[in-house]
């Protein structure tokens, strides 16, 4: 609770503590307004109704505060200020930086408990994750939960000698693109990559289709039109989860991914895919592939599987390693929150 008290703006804590004192204040105004106006119907008829007013507001302001000091998840687009402070406490001080990208004009942030290492040990295999919030670990308050810091705990169970060296280089947002600047900025410095593995968001595509933008959601039309929606954490939460549940092509945000998978989105990004192969060859290091479902949709008629066989099958045919999730995690799903963050975040959880 303290950490997130922390966490709170000057201009919460003031104007919260304004309120709370007009709150605590305003039962004992109307005490001494319905002793002084007893003899007239028409004032009592006002303060009655002023504490009723108080008494709905009453439930109304605890929820706020519960949510302001209380409540600490995301959500899957990380619009509410939840969501936000949410990655203030818990991601952004575990974040650092590659110098190598500086000056790339593309995001320069990892999250890690240690320095991303350019040269390994020359005995060790370096192997590097890279992806977007699915890798990140959006939603995971501790990195040590995260899949990849999991994967080298298993591995050193196993590997006293540390023949393996597990990085994880994702940020939120980003897509193949970045992967394949991320990757020749580290080659160009030297830096020595073993085995990249680039963990796939189906989303991924729509980056390689020029209408996309138009198609996705412009999430700047849905900032809040006052103060009550926009500063505070319960009604912003509320209004985003309505925005949510009132739109369609919000609820459908991915509907029209599954087109991309024909014609030029997919031949711009299976080229993509095979440029970067390329580039880790290049660099004598072998390119991987893992694909994450959307995992809100999984279930015995999950609409995307004709999607994933495709991918699955170009990796194989270039002799691409391909690890595909979907049955795995569709078998071991009981309902969407048994895989994702929480019912409003569709990011895997530990």
């Amino acid at each position: 609770m303290w950490t997130l008290f922390l966490h709170l703006s000057d201009g919460y804590l003031l104007g919260m503590g304004l309120w709370l004192l007009l709150m605590i204040a305003t039962p004992a105004l109307l005490v001494r307004l319905r002793r002084r106006w007893k003899e007239s119907r028409r004032r009592i008829r006002v303060v009655y109704l002023s504490l009723t007013v108080w008494l709905c507001l009453v439930p109304l302001t605890l929820l706020e505060v519960g949510f302001a000091l209380l409540y600490d998840t995301t959500d899957s687009f990380d619009m509410t200020n939840v969501s936000k402070r949410w990655f203030e406490v818990h991601a952004a001080p575990g974040e650092r930086q590659l110098p190598c990208l500086a000056g790339a004009g593309i995001p320069n942030r990892y999250r890690a408990d240690v320095e991303f290492p350019m040269h390994p040990p020359v005995e060790a295999e370096h192997v590097v994750f890279l992806g977007d919030s699915f890798t990140y670990g959006h939603g995971i308050a501790d990195v040590r939960d995260r899949f990849t810091e999991k994967l080298d705990k298993r591995i050193r169970q196993y590997d006293a000698d540390r023949r393996i060296v597990i990085s994880n280089l994702s940020c939120p947002g980003t897509d193949l693109r970045w992967i394949e600047t991320v990757l020749q900025r580290v080659f160009a410095s030297g830096g020595r990559i073993d085995r990249a593995v680039y963990v796939m968001c189906l989303n991924d595509i729509e980056t390689f289709n020029d209408a996309h933008m138009s198609r996705s959601i412009d999430l700047q039309q849905f900032d809040p039109p006052t103060f009550l929606f926009r500063d505070t954490y319960f009604y912003n939460w509320l209004y985003f989860r309505s925005q949510l549940l009132f739109r369609p092509d919000v609820r459908n945000y991915y509907s029209f991914v599954r087109e991309y998978y024909s014609g030029e989105p997919w031949e711009r990004f299976s080229a993509a895919v095979l440029r970067t192969q390329a580039l880790c060859r290049g660099n004598d290091c072998e390119l991987s592939v893992v694909v994450f479902p959307f995992l809100h949709n999984l279930g015995p008629n999950y609409p995307f599987r004709g999607v994933h066989r495709q991918i699955v099958g170009f990796c194989e045919q270039h002799a691409l390693p391909v690890v595909d999730l979907e049955e795995m995690l569709t078998t071991h799903s009981e309902g969407t929150a048994s895989v994702t963050v929480n019912r409003f975040d569709a990011h895997p959880n530990e």
